[in-house]
């Protein structure tokens, strides 16, 4: 599998420049996140009544409103969106892929209690309600993770069943089951294998679609605020026309890492998919 991603982004000239450009990134970001805070402490608020330009204030990218430069804002806001969008990401699919996995083999009355849950509650406006509870418990990393979670596992775990559903029909799941082969044997070896382009390459367009939620909702001023700087956070200055024409070094690098960020993954997300399905084809093929 690895072997084939390799070639397919080394095939792609997007999903190439898209690994280079990541590889570039996320190290720099997370190292030098930790640095930045030990150093400047970028929640610290300083009033003031309008950014200053960075040929003015000496730096990089400027000061924003609060006095906080923005060069070294942008190291901590980039690994906090990154981490928020990749920790609900990851515990949503641990737990849609299990339910998936779990209603789409044993079927039956299982499947259809399971289905009926998630058909109840995807019919909740969620980002509405996780707003309401962010508010009602408090706007903490942990609510953050755990609301979401909660609220998006549904989606994959019938994206996961469907594939389930389908692999569960083939022949060799059949053979197996005849030959006596413990039903964990069968989901590990057997179908978890066959469905794992549609989960690597869902995982990694989930991640890319996390990151434009997070900041979204953060730019709107839902997200969890001054006290946990993220791109979103940065970017609410975009809202403000006056900002948005004078002021552009206050949202500008944000937005740009954004979208450098989203366009990135999504590339690299079509190329694993593309990998793990001729993985699968051939795996087949030898059967």
């Amino acid at each position: 599998m690895f072997a084939n991603f390799f070639w397919e982004v080394w095939g792609d000239r997007f999903a190439f420049f898209s690994l280079v450009i990541l590889a570039v990134i996320l190290p720099v970001v997370f190292v030098g996140a930790p640095i930045v805070s030990h150093f400047y402490d970028v929640s610290w608020v300083s009033p003031s009544v309008l950014p200053v330009s960075p040929a003015e204030s000496g730096t990089l990218l400027g000061l924003d409103e609060m006095g906080r430069n923005q060069f070294y804002l942008l190291f901590v806001a980039a690994r906090n969106s990154f981490f928020l969008a990749a920790a609900v990401t990851f515990f949503s699919f641990v737990l849609g892929v299990g339910v998936g996995v779990f209603s789409g083999f044993y079927g039956g009355k299982i499947d259809h209690i399971v289905m009926r849950v998630t058909d109840t509650w995807s019919m909740l406006p969620f980002l509405m309600v996780v707003v309401v509870l962010l508010n009602v418990f408090g706007k903490t990393v942990f609510n953050f993770i755990l609301f979401f979670t909660l609220f998006t596992w549904i989606f994959r775990a019938r994206l996961i069943r469907a594939a389930a559903l389908s692999v569960r029909e083939s022949e060799f799941i059949s053979a197996s089951k005849t030959l006596g082969t413990p039903n964990i044997v069968i989901i590990f070896r057997e179908m978890l294998p066959n469905i794992v382009d549609i989960v690597v390459a869902n995982f990694v367009l989930t991640l890319a679609a996390n990151i434009g939620i997070e900041t979204g909702l953060s730019l709107l001023g839902f997200g969890l605020g001054y006290d946990y700087p993220s791109l979103g956070v940065m970017l609410q200055n975009a809202v403000n026309p006056f900002y948005l024409r004078y002021f552009w070094w206050t949202w500008l690098p944000p937005l740009a890492l954004v979208v450098i960020m989203m366009l990135c993954i999504n590339f690299l997300g079509n190329a694993a998919r593309q990998a793990c399905s001729g993985a699968r084809q051939a795996c087949s093929g030898h059967r």
